[in-house]
């Protein structure tokens, strides 16, 4: 965000609503404008055509403490067994950033053997006929009393595109989830009282800073996100065959430098630190996906960024 940004955007939120908590929102918002303007890179940024994979998957907004927690753990022992978390330094801070830097020119070589599905609404900026295959899908009703995008969606259509890449001719895929983004599935709640407005609390983040949500339920629910989307690469590593990465386009920031979220050209480790670990994908032939691409709906065939950000919790 320019000042100029910056300053049309706080003129707009104190207009509507000058309260003490939109001016702090309105200070925090410049704090990480310098932040990005004034503070090195930690490290070089790199980017994921560099390494080594045949299946990308991305899972949005991911911290690398989070995978840390979740390897350490006992849940997914028999997912991770021989694994080893590394991390990797983002080329961006966003997903907006992370895609112009990922999708472009430069790597064009490697783009047109590659199949994209992705739930993100910001790939609407990108050319999908460059790659082999592009799908995307949109936001819709879950079981969690939450609008956002179903992942069990992505999986099946990668497994299915997977199994059929000789025909389709794609030699690389990469899977972009939207979680353990927010929404969060076990707290629907959070995300109903201030939709559609710009008052404070209408992002989950500035309800982390605000006091409103609690440091251990906040964590509590982004693990569960977390767990429900390695549910899902649990049945990706037993239907497809071929290397596997599991990375992140960006973190988020939880308080680390008085940063909430993940701020644009913000260099701070949490923001920008991702995970980054490989596994071996054996397809055994047990699972049958059960969603099929003719079921897909219109919201479906064409990144809608408008609505998917609002449901996201930024609007």
């Amino acid at each position: 965000m320019s000042f100029s940004d910056w300053f049309f955007d706080t003129v707009d939120r104190l207009q509507s609503d000058p309260s003490p908590k939109n001016v702090e929102i309105a200070l925090r918002k410049l704090w990480a404008g310098l932040l990005g303007r004034f503070v090195p890179k930690q490290q070089e940024e790199q980017v994921v055509w560099d390494e080594d994979w045949d299946i990308l998957v991305i899972l949005d907004g991911c911290r690398a403490d989070a995978m840390e927690e979740i390897v350490q753990g006992t849940s997914y022992q028999s997912l991770f067994s021989d694994s080893k978390i590394e991390t990797r330094w983002s080329v961006g801070g966003t997903s907006s950033e992370w895609i112009k830097k990922t999708f472009n020119e430069k790597y064009s070589e490697e783009i047109k053997e590659t199949a994209y599905i992705t739930g993100n609404p910001y790939t609407d900026q990108i050319q999908y006929d460059e790659f082999s295959e592009f799908t995307h899908f949109g936001i819709a009703s879950t079981e969690y009393d939450i609008r956002t995008v179903s992942p069990r969606k992505l999986t099946d259509h990668a497994i299915n595109t997977w199994r059929k890449r000789d025909e389709k001719g794609v030699d690389r895929m990469i899977i972009h989830y939207m979680q353990p983004h927010a929404p969060f599935r076990s707290r629907p709640e959070w995300f109903r009282e201030f939709k559609g407005t710009k008052k404070f609390g209408s992002k989950v983040w500035w309800r982390l800073c605000d006091g409103t949500v609690s440091h251990d339920d906040f964590w509590t629910a982004y693990i569960d996100n977390l767990e429900w989307i390695l549910e899902e690469v649990s049945i990706l590593s037993t239907s497809i065959d071929g290397s596997i990465a599991l990375t992140a386009d960006h973190g988020n920031a939880k308080g680390e430098w008085g940063v909430y979220g993940h701020p644009k050209g913000v260099p701070v480790s949490a923001v920008r630190e991702v995970p980054w670990i490989t596994l071996d994908g054996i397809d055994t032939e047990e699972y049958t996906p059960e969603y099929n691409n003719s079921d897909r709906s219109e919201d479906d065939q064409t990144p809608a960024r408008e609505s998917q950000l609002e449901a996201l919790g930024y609007k």
